[in-house]
């Protein structure tokens, strides 16, 4: 190799000459400065960060590890620098990843958390499990021989009771719940609807209306505890599934004051303290079936409860990975909060995110801080349940319960027709070709 020093020497000429004509600009200033040698690699190499990261994931993806273990193997300064220049407000994963390559989990779904029991949710980052927060415990099933029902009038006016001075808020706002109830209860108006779902199912279709008939009301259960000490507790408990059986369990010392029900469906609340007062309201009696767009701005009576979305649900990470369809979906989920949260704070005085715990599915929730000590379960069995009233009630065993469902039905289905509901599909014509 010789040594070949003429771009040195042009680089000195044309210093010298801008010298002479009194320019004071280097036409190197600014340059990052190398020695010169011989072999090249002795000199400070020229950095390409997004090519050699590209390359890194390359040849791991080539090698099957997948582009998630790619970006986990690169060199943390290729990382640093990459996540800046691509994606300087997000992780690395969002940014590469596309919305096909973000999976729901066990835990996380688009809608939220989901967790299923003995996993409780609550307003912490460490995991909480039943046996932190209650000992004797005795989970409902379908067939748990509950106590008395106690109707709760619902609300005639769209309002609540105002919280007192001394009273504080606290929430719980879900999808669904995750234990199962021993009771049916549906509207007339619910029981046609799903009647007519299942002749389409059956007309359209070609599904059995005996084997596969879907029925009405049935509810689950959520396990609620509340062990917040500071003040009398006023707790609104509010959900957009199927109808709750909201089951309280109130450490030492606590005081429930009162406890207000927002929900889509027909729910109540067993284990009230004695002194605790309960209302509710059904959204269907102030608004309109949802449909897109609808609850967008604002309104009067706007008491659908929606959930803000976080960053962490998988429906925010798809749409930030460019998903139309939940880039779509988080916009009317973030409208429908705050048009909620209007409603929510004009009429109780605080906002909807106030002391209140959120999930897309959960069996238990804590409303306050993890108990020293385990305290006793209040189990379902035996207890008293304040119901929202409405036409159909049916309690009992699961079989006995799912039977006289579908005499419901049924009935209705042949007083609909004026006959044999197999008439809904009759056998194929034949034809005679004489």
């Amino acid at each position: 190799m010789t040594n070949d020093r003429r771009q040195e020497d042009f680089a000195q000429r044309l210093s010298r000459i801008s010298r002479e004509r009194g320019e004071t600009t280097d036409p190197d200033q600014g340059r990052a400065k190398r020695d010169i040698t011989d072999f090249d690699y002795n000199a400070p190499r020229e950095r390409h960060p997004i090519r050699n990261g590209l390359i890194w994931i390359i040849i791991l993806g080539a090698l099957g590890a997948g582009g998630y273990y790619g970006w986990n193997a690169m060199p943390q300064d290729l990382k640093d620098t990459l996540t800046s220049i691509v994606a300087p407000d997000d992780s690395m994963e969002t940014a590469l990843a596309t919305p096909e390559a973000i999976p729901e989990t066990e835990t996380m779904s688009d809608q939220g958390p989901t967790l299923q029991s003995p996993a409780v949710v609550h307003d912490g980052d460490t995991p909480v499990m039943l046996d932190n927060i209650v000992a004797q415990v005795s989970l409902p099933d379908d067939s748990t021989a509950i106590g008395d029902i106690i109707p709760i009038i619902r609300n005639a006016q769209c309002n609540l009771r105002t919280p007192l001075g001394s009273e504080k808020v606290m929430g719980v706002r879900i999808e669904n719940a995750l234990l199962p109830a021993p009771l049916y209860t549906f509207s007339n108006q619910q029981l046609a609807e799903q009647l007519l779902l299942n002749v389409e199912a059956v007309t359209q279709n070609g599904a059995d209306l005996v084997n596969d008939m879907d029925l009405s009301g049935e509810k689950t259960v959520l396990d609620v505890f509340v062990t917040d000490t500071s003040a009398p507790l006023y707790l609104v408990l509010q959900n957009m599934g199927p109808g709750i059986i909201w089951n309280l369990h109130a450490a030492p010392d606590v005081q429930i004051a009162h406890v207000a029900l927002i929900g889509s469906d027909f729910s109540g609340a067993a284990n009230l303290q004695p002194d605790t007062t309960i209302e509710g309201l059904l959204v269907g009696d102030f608004l309109p079936p949802h449909q897109y767009g609808a609850d967008d701005t604002p309104r009067d009576c706007m008491i659908r409860p929606w959930r803000s979305p976080q960053p962490d649900w998988i429906g925010s990470r798809k749409s930030e990975a460019g998903s139309l369809l939940y880039q779509n979906q988080m916009y009317s989920y973030t409208k429908g909060y705050e048009a909620y949260n209007r409603w929510f704070t004009g009429a109780l005085g605080v906002g909807a995110a106030a002391n209140t715990v959120t999930a897309r599915d959960a069996a238990h929730v804590l409303l306050g801080p993890v108990p020293t000590e385990p305290f006793t379960y209040n189990g379902l069995a035996g207890s008293d349940i304040h119901l929202m009233e409405t036409d159909h009630l049916l309690i009992g065993d699961s079989a006995s319960r799912h039977a006289a469902a579908e005499r419901l039905h049924q009935d209705l289905l042949t007083a609909a027709i004026g006959g044999d509901f197999s008439a809904l599909n009759p056998p194929a014509m034949e034809r005679d070709s004489q």
